[in-house]
């Protein structure tokens, strides 16, 4: 009878163990950092493509609210000019002048919020991109003094708006209000038929209170005014902020 005896194979010592675990971890470390850069690159190339979104837009904001703060201070030398004449007796008034600028009550000036890149860093979850709280911050400011205080007060002045043209509506003809941008054919139409541009007899009670409308509109339009220029030096800073941080031009 044969006995067969079996080969035993060498032992591998520890530090053989020892090492293939070290290159398995060195492995997976590795490729976890590579991971977490590759990751890191990407957010960083997103927020800067989010910066250089949200500078065009606050450039839209400003171009609109440079543009707005002097329609509204016009709004409210307007407004001064019809009281001017409204406070003369009838027969001393500018009528062409008066009807001139009751024309410019029909024309309303909405500031036109640029939000498009806010409103989607706001329903991403993406404001984490920024890297530097003072820019998130900035703009969380900005945008909730916009929505809180801007738009609110556009809201005020949506509804004296329409008050105060339903007033003029009872006080003034409206075939000539329509001549607002062309002079000449006011002061033709006035050579034809004065009358006309005076005022309604009987309507004092509305006259005293479209002139008290008058009054609360210039009030609302200089508070509103003053608001658009905090938002317009807020925009600014934003842009100089996004400009240096982000190197965007």
């Amino acid at each position: 009878m044969e006995v067969h005896h079996h080969a035993h194979t060498a032992r591998k010592k520890w530090s053989h163990y020892f090492w293939e675990f070290l290159m398995l971890f060195l492995a997976v470390f590795c490729g976890f950092l590579a991971e977490y850069q590759l990751e890191h690159v990407i957010e960083h190339q997103r927020e800067k493509k989010y910066a250089a979104s949200l500078l065009e837009d606050l450039r839209k904001d400003t171009a609109d609210l440079n543009y707005d703060v002097i329609w509204w201070r016009n709004q409210a030398a307007r407004i001064d000019s019809i009281q001017f004449e409204l406070n003369k007796p009838a027969t001393e008034r500018d009528a062409v002048t008066l009807y001139r600028m009751v024309a410019f009550m029909r024309i309303y000036n909405a500031f036109e919020y640029h939000d498009r890149t806010i409103e989607q860093l706001k329903n991403a979850g993406f404001f984490r991109l920024f890297r530097k709280t003072n820019v998130a911050d900035s703009l969380n400011d900005y945008d909730a003094l916009v929505r809180s205080t801007l738009l609110n007060i556009e809201s005020g002045s949506n509804q004296i708006f329409f008050h105060l043209n339903f007033l003029q509506n009872k006080i003034f003809d409206s075939r000539y209000i329509l001549f607002r941008s062309n002079k000449n054919l006011l002061d033709s139409a006035f050579i034809k038929n004065p009358a006309a541009f005076m005022l309604r007899k009987g309507k004092e009670e509305e006259l005293f209170e479209y002139s008290n409308q008058l009054q609360f509109y210039k009030g609302n339009s200089i508070v509103r005014r003053e608001i658009m220029q905090g938002l317009l030096n807020k925009a600014k800073s934003l842009i100089a902020m996004l400009k240096e941080e982000y190197h965007l031009e």
